[in-house]
């Protein structure tokens, strides 16, 4: 048997009493009623209005193209921005490579250092006796330089030597040559009195001296040297170093002079009394090695290198 739904009467029941309620009644009645009946549905219908006026205005994809545009404007001037870099790195990495395998011209004035010997009392005396075999070589007493005070080198012009050149045992000064024959030279030392030489202080640092006064060494004739000029401004401690100064060092390197032994500052004095002790024992020198500059011949065989 079927079932029938039930129904309830109630709400179209208060409905039509209602409306019946609202004919029968005066209209100065009914008229207020319905204001109040608007005023209190108002809020809800502005609501409305403007989910309405909300929803009529958005257009989502216009929204999206806008914001994708302006993206793709972005990611556009990105990529000019790229490609103008690894232009200019490519332009760069030329110019590196131009100048790397590029060949540099070579220097002007080339340096060695040649080594040399010094000839002993025994072979001097020899040869100024005429006891050296020469087979033929013409091996002279007259060939053979010597100078008092003055070690004897077993090289002389034909080996390139000439006068005022610097000589070294290690990385520290002998003196320079004096006289130079064919065979032979002689080193003046750097306690010779006529000796003069730049020169610069230096105090020992952790990894290499820290350099500071500027001076001129001479050598002061007893086996020591002295420092010059060196302002009283500066400051001067024992046990400091004395280097060569200049731009042709041997590797560019300065050569050690010696140590500061002694330092005195006169009242009133504009410059310092600084007596030095050579790094070498000059007694026991055997060998040293002797700066020599040329002209170099790959300078010499250019094509209008030395045109002027």
């Amino acid at each position: 048997m079927p079932v029938r739904a039930a129904t309830n009467w109630k709400p179209p029941a208060i409905c039509l009493v209602v409306g019946l309620t609202l004919i029968a009644v005066p209209d100065p009645i009914t008229s207020s009623i319905r204001s109040h009946v608007i005023d209190l549905a108002r809020p809800g219908q502005r609501a409305v209005a403007e989910l309405v006026v909300r929803l009529e205005n958005w257009h989502p994809l216009e929204r999206t193209a806008s914001v994708t545009h302006d993206h793709q404007r972005d990611l556009e001037a990105a990529r000019l921005e790229i490609r103008r870099l690894r232009i200019a790195n490519s332009r760069l990495i030329e110019r590196s490579s131009d100048v790397r395998t590029g060949s540099p011209r070579p220097p002007l004035i080339t340096t060695d250092l040649v080594p040399a010997r010094v000839l002993g009392h025994e072979t001097i005396a020899a040869w100024q006796a005429g006891r050296i075999l020469d087979r033929g070589h013409g091996l002279t007493v007259d060939s053979l330089v010597v100078e008092p005070g003055h070690a004897t080198l077993d090289l002389g012009i034909d080996s390139g030597l000439a006068r005022g050149q610097p000589a070294y045992a290690g990385r520290r000064v002998a003196g320079r040559i004096s006289r130079v024959g064919r065979w032979t030279s002689t080193l003046q030392p750097l306690t010779d009195t006529r000796f003069r030489g730049l020169a610069r202080l230096a105090r020992r640092g952790r990894d290499r001296p820290v350099f500071a006064a500027r001076g001129m060494l001479e050598g002061s004739g007893d086996g020591f040297c002295q420092l010059t000029l060196v302002p009283a401004t500066e400051v001067v401690a024992r046990n400091d170093l004395v280097y060569t100064d200049g731009r042709d060092q041997p590797g560019g390197w300065p050569m050690l002079y010696g140590t500061v032994v002694r330092a005195e500052l006169p009242e009133g004095a504009p410059h310092w009394k600084i007596r030095i002790r050579p790094a070498i024992n000059l007694e026991e020198l055997q060998n040293v090695e002797v700066l020599t500059r040329t002209l170099n011949p790959q300078r010499i065989n250019s094509p209008g290198v030395l045109a002027q």
